[in-house]
């Protein structure tokens, strides 16, 4: 261990937390905790306590996990909820982490979220709460810059001011991540057989940002009682940045095409991708993957609520909002991930969007869709036009659209249907085989070709 770097401590978890009917846990994301039983999976809370940055804190963990811990496959994925609330990750791999057998933990280090949603929506519950005062979610939500008519460059700097006032109003996070981290390594109080084996980071979209910012500033500086690492792997998503540092475990690093059309004036946003300053080469222990065709949030299966807020939101004529499977690309990519970390395997080589020159401009086919980055049936054996970033303001730009083909284009693309599905069967093959597509996926996904007509 270098001088450099610093001990963490163990933080106190106690609970889990009991529930009666008036007094229960606040979800941030109820999406997909509806299917939870039937994967065998419960829910439960629990506090955490310490000081970071110098002053104390007690927040809450919130765990999902195999009811029959038998059943729990040593892996553990954790994210800290969004500091307007949500946790993406869930939402993005939840179908995976269930049937796989992973444990998911939420950790509310981000006091904007912890303080204003989780404790604002059960005070009772959550009375002994505390963090370093600062803004509040409210304060953050609905706030990212949307300036008429910018060049890139405003966009870029306004958002890099809103970055700032995040980092200002979360100083204590980063440690309390790491202390979390450390005491999960013990399994949870009371919990036979939770120990962790395999403890991994992801985040997606500002999620992904305090991901990244882990790895580039407190993960070599950081470390467990024996100097060990304390997290096995990271999966920053939809995020972006400079490029991410070498580091010691495995980084798997994901954009999808939305990140790149975000930093347009179509959207109004530049959080994201800023020009192609990310890129890297690869390492033993880096990979950087761009989607074809990904949104930086999945419209495959909505909720009513998503269904409702987007309900007002103008569509292309002929156009929906997307079916691209967000959440396949991401399951792969985690299990890709797990067995890196655990020396099973070498991922493939890092997978690149072809752009126009040293541009962010992607180039596309003569569909319209984009050339290069991970493949899926969405780009390889096509029946629409996808647009991952649909224009025009929020809520709409970081969910994507498609405008199917008609009858007419699709045999002159395929010929007849058991061409389009000897073509389709081809690719998913290889995305198999690659690693970028489960098998149980695949299977979805050749259901949902039976349904196509030309």
């Amino acid at each position: 261990m270098t001088t450099s770097q610093t001990l963490v401590p163990c933080a106190q978890i106690s609970g889990p937390i009991p529930e009666t009917e008036g007094n229960r846990a606040v979800v941030l994301e109820s999406y997909g905790t509806e299917r939870m039983p039937s994967y065998g999976y419960i829910q439960e809370e629990y506090f955490v306590s310490g000081n970071a940055a110098e002053a104390p804190f007690l927040t809450r963990i919130l765990v999902r996990r195999p009811e029959d811990m038998g059943k729990f496959n040593g892996r553990t994925l954790t994210e800290v909820s969004h500091i307007w609330g949500g946790t993406s990750v869930w939402r993005a791999y939840n179908r995976a982490l269930m049937r796989d057998g992973y444990m998911w933990i939420e950790i509310d280090s981000q006091a904007p979220s912890a303080l204003d949603l989780i404790q604002g929506g059960n005070p009772e519950r959550y009375r002994d709460m505390v963090f370093t005062a600062g803004e509040l979610a409210s304060d953050f939500a609905g706030s990212i810059p949307f300036t008429e008519n910018p060049s890139p460059e405003i966009l870029a700097e306004q958002y890099d001011a809103f970055k700032e006032r995040w980092w200002k109003a979360t100083p204590q996070s980063f440690e309390i991540i790491a202390q979390v981290a450390h005491a999960l390594r013990g399994g949870l109080p009371g919990i036979r057989n939770s120990e962790v084996k395999t403890l991994l980071f992801a985040g997606i979209s500002q999620t992904g940002g305090v991901v990244r910012r882990f790895v580039e500033q407190h993960h070599d500086a950081m470390r467990r009682a024996d100097g060990g690492p304390l997290f096995d792997g990271y999966l920053p998503g939809a995020s972006g940045g400079e490029a991410l540092p070498d580091i010691d475990v495995p980084v798997i690093e994901v954009l999808g095409e939305a990140e790149f059309q975000s930093v347009r004036w179509d959207c109004g946003v530049s959080g994201q991708v800023r020009g192609l300053s990310h890129r890297r080469a690869d390492s033993e222990t880096f990979r950087l993957y761009e989607i074809a065709g990904m949104a930086h949030r999945e419209t495959r299966h909505m909720s009513q609520k998503d269904v409702l807020r987007l309900k007002d939101c103008p569509l292309p004529p002929g156009a929906h909002w997307s079916t691209f499977p967000n959440s396949h690309i991401y399951g792969a990519l985690l299990g890709l991930l797990a067995d890196w970390a655990e020396g099973k395997l070498v991922p493939p080589p890092s997978q690149l969007l072809e752009t126009e020159g040293h541009t962010d401009t992607i180039s596309r086919d003569q569909w319209g869709n984009a050339l290069g980055g991970v493949r899926s049936t969405y780009t390889d054996a096509p029946t629409s036009t996808l647009v991952a970033a649909t224009p025009m303001g929020r809520p709409s730009w970081y969910h994507g659209n498609e405008t199917p083909f008609d009858g007419q284009r699709l045999q002159e693309i395929y010929g007849d249907i058991d061409s389009y599905r000897r073509v389709l069967a081809r690719v998913i093959d290889r995305l198999m085989l690659q690693g970028f597509l489960h098998r149980v996926d695949a299977e979805e996904l050749r259901l949902s070709a039976e349904e196509l007509r030309f």
